[in-house]
């Protein structure tokens, strides 16, 4: 079986326009993985930047509860 060279014209060229469209889709899918990546770090460090953690909370309830108990003991020793 053989082909003629206008058959075989016709499937290179189709084979060329699939593997470039690939090729073209890959490039657009990594530049688009590669923005999202930037915009998700870019996030991440306006919320860690504009909202406290839990340690930190944590870490003023402590010696907010601190303060209060030397308040108290302040209070009652005087009495």
């Amino acid at each position: 079986m053989e082909l003629s060279q206008a058959t075989l014209t016709v499937a290179m060229f189709v084979l060329s326009a699939i593997t470039s469209g690939l090729v073209a889709f890959l490039i657009f899918l990594f530049q688009r993985t590669a923005s999202n990546e930037r915009d998700l770090m870019q996030h991440k460090l306006d919320a860690a930047e504009k909202y406290a953690h839990k340690n930190e909370i944590n870490e003023i309830a402590g010696r907010l509860e601190r303060k209060m108990d030397d308040l108290f003991k302040q209070f009652y020793d005087r009495k």
